[in-house]
């Protein structure tokens, strides 16, 4: 059984594409964890409800709950942060509370955005610095338990219908695709429905049709070509060291 640490900004940012996988995970017996940074609570979305920042980032923690209990996730970790500032803070502070989980959680691969964030917040493009940053920092201070850093991205290929915003990667940079099966889509779909807030979002962009062919990864440090089709593959975790 190998360990997976999932690292993303916003609540929805884990169901907007690699849900599904992560179900598939949890399926086939890994320890899937998840940090969160912030609790989302700056999304425009909340003038729909009347709701004050407090109070939306209270309703998407609880949502972010449900969410942990559809996918089976081993663990769920919401921190604090300002949704849409990062950018402002020190990083030093957000590296330390990154660094933190990681030492707790011990995982053998982690996986955040790729450098372009694939939509281009700015809070999606400080999670990829830090946590590049962080898992640099411990591989050189000994911590041998990580193998694998993946960069959640999608493709630029078959971009039918997709918002003009989101990037993907040529080709050559993904290093992983991983396929899942009915059953890990559906209970990816079950988890998106969680959301309650974004509804509307969720049904006029259905996210999951971006992954429909696998969900993608570039891997820091390696080239794989052809990819890999496990992000577990290669790694000595596979046979339980």
């Amino acid at each position: 059984m190998a360990r997976i640490l999932y690292v993303f900004p916003h609540p929805d940012d884990e169901s907007f594409g690699p849900g599904p996988l992560m179900a598939k995970q949890r399926r086939q017996g890994h320890a899937v964890y998840l940090l969160t940074l912030t609790r989302g609570e700056a999304t425009t979305q909340r003038a729909r409800y009347g709701y004050s920042k407090e109070e939306m980032g209270a309703v998407r923690y609880r949502e972010m709950q449900a969410v942990a209990q559809t996918l089976g996730l081993t663990d769920l970790t919401v921190l604090d942060f300002p949704d849409g500032g990062l950018a402002d803070l020190d990083p030093r502070v957000l590296e330390e509370a990154v660094a933190a989980c990681v030492e707790r959680v011990q995982p053998n691969v982690v996986v955040t955005y790729a450098v372009h964030g694939i939509s281009g917040h700015p809070d999606h493009l400080v999670a990829h610095a830090v946590v590049k940053r962080v898992f640099c920092a411990l591989r050189a201070e000994g911590a041998g338990y990580l193998r694998r850093l993946a960069f959640f991205t999608l493709t630029e290929e078959n971009t039918t219908n997709r918002p003009a915003h989101l990037k993907g990667s040529p080709p050559e940079a993904i290093d992983c695709t991983v396929a899942f099966e009915e059953a890990d889509r559906a209970q990816g779909k079950a988890a998106l429905a969680c959301y309650e807030t974004y509804r509307d979002v969720v049904e006029a962009h259905q996210p999951l049709r971006h992954v429909a062919g696998g969900v993608c990864f570039s891997l820091f440090g390696e080239q794989r070509q052809p990819p890999l089709d496990d992000l577990f593959a290669g790694l000595a975790v596979e046979q339980g060291s």
